[in-house]
């Protein structure tokens, strides 16, 4: 069974909820895809400008139900660049605000529909021929930065990482999320996959963490599940998480990098006080999003964990020469195997057509461990790796032991000096001092450079190319 096929079984539970529109039915929501359906054929390929608002999710649900090809850009991605995506893969239709269509160079094309704010527009592009037949969905690699490179799903891809997550965390029909991260960003993603194929709500907000609507919907909506990346855990901690405590909140679910120690400690307890299930999740766009979990139960004992594999897929790690290695606590590169695992990457049109390269295996890039009880730990990632004076160093290690040490900084390499960029609330010779202790590593080693604030992506996570 394909993903989103059988939905129309939900009848009358709602499946959306916002402002604008009030609640949607599952009923209401097969009505809307049925009639984008009648507008655009079978395999053709469809732009989707995302932001979080209910007409992008309805036409995404509908893009994967309908057997269309979609791929996702982010409203905040430059109009130049969507120019540039458009002429290497020429989609026959773009779904867009109409204020932005407006404003930008495609509103030539003819719009076939209108959803709420949106425009379906049909392009003067041909539907492209011999297009994989396997392929659903393109997800950018670099959130909102306009890059050619995109990862491609399969329907089949996201239905087995979406069954597997439902599994794992239980979801049911009764429960109710709310969004908090970008559409087109894999993990929120993941989020809308499992919660309406689960027949489940999903109230949608356009609102950040820091605006009182936010929490006002929160509130009268009676969130069971709340998601996020580090950065949104950070703030939340920043916030007061007693204030946002409600008592329909069951479950907390992060992803999107390592959460530190000192956050963790403190979400864990404030779960812990308020019998709230808190998951820590390790995944990548590569393999449809979500690859392992933590359990709750194990979150305080096994808290630099990320956990065990999702049902029905498998970790390993393997040293430089691609040896399995089988001794615990031995460093190495992680492997992943599932049939979640994305069939490879596209850069132009003609990538389309590429049948699947990874063949159900993903090397990850990430340096890891496991424990004497199969759990799994991530120690950086390969290309985070450096040598300054001819000493080899992990960057996220020496990022981890200056936020212990009360500093957070983030690290980069340039030539034979270690750039290290932090707040404008802490002197120079603090962090310089600091990091050199931490390293062992004589001050002419290290460039620090003083910061208002750490860029970001779209996703929340630290945004290194902006740091140049």
């Amino acid at each position: 069974m394909s993903l989103f096929k059988s939905i129309q079984k939900y009848k009358n539970n709602i499946a959306l909820i916002s402002d604008l529109t009030g609640p949607i039915t599952y009923n209401e929501l097969v009505k809307q895809t049925m009639s984008i359906k009648k507008c655009i054929p079978e395999r053709s390929l469809v732009f989707l400008i995302t932001q979080n608002t209910v007409a992008p999710l309805i036409c995404y649900i509908s893009s994967i139900r309908n057997n269309y090809v979609v791929l996702m850009i982010d409203i905040k991605t430059n109009v130049e660049n969507v120019s540039k995506l458009f002429k290497l893969y020429n989609p026959a239709f773009i779904i867009a605000p109409k204020k932005w269509l407006k404003n930008s160079k495609f509103n030539n094309g003819l719009v076939v529909k209108n959803i709420y704010d949106y425009a379906i527009c049909k392009t003067s592009k041909k539907k492209i021929k011999n297009i994989n037949l396997n392929l659903s969905l393109l997800l950018p690699t670099s959130g909102s930065m306009g890059s050619p490179k995109f990862v491609r799903l399969s329907n089949k891809n996201l239905k087995i990482n979406t069954d597997s997550i439902i599994k794992s965390l239980n979801i049911k029909s009764k429960d109710r999320t709310i969004t908090t991260m970008p559409y087109s960003y894999s993990y929120m993603l993941s989020i809308i996959n499992t919660y309406i194929e689960s027949g489940a709500s999903i109230v949608v907000c356009n609102y950040s963490i820091f605006n009182k609507e936010f929490w006002e919907q929160f509130k009268k909506n009676k969130i069971t599940s709340l998601s996020g990346v580090p950065y949104i855990y950070e703030m939340l901690i920043k916030l007061g998480l007693e204030k946002i405590y409600i008592p329909s909140l069951k479950i907390l679910t992060q992803a999107g990098g390592k959460l530190n120690n000192i956050l963790a400690k403190k979400i864990i307890q404030f779960c812990k006080n308020k019998k709230i299930k808190f998951f820590m999740m390790y995944g990548q766009t590569e393999a449809s999003a979500r690859m392992s979990l933590l359990n709750w139960k194990d979150a305080e004992r096994k808290i630099e964990s990320i956990g065990k594999p999702i049902p029905f897929t498998r970790m390993w790690i393997e040293d430089k020469t691609g040896k399995i290695i089988k001794k615990p606590n031995i460093v190495g590169e992680l492997i992943f195997k599932g049939k979640n695992v994305s069939q490879g990457y596209c850069n132009n049109i003609r990538d389309l057509k590429k049948k699947d390269t990874n063949k159900g295996i993903l090397k990850t890039g990430d340096l890891a461990t496991f424990d004497e009880e199969g759990f799994f730990y991530i120690k950086g990632r390969k290309n985070r790796i450096i040598k300054i004076f001819g000493n080899r160093f992990n960057l996220d290690e020496i990022e981890n032991s200056m936020l212990e040490s009360g500093i957070k900084v983030i690290c980069k390499e340039n030539n034979e000096k270690l750039l290290v960029f932090f707040k404008s609330n802490f002197l120079e010779s603090e962090v310089l001092k600091k990091i050199s202790n931490i390293t062992g590593q004589n001050k002419m080693a290290f460039k620090c450079i003083s910061i208002k604030s750490f860029p970001r992506t779209i996703s929340g996570k630290i945004d290194y190319v902006k740091l140049d």
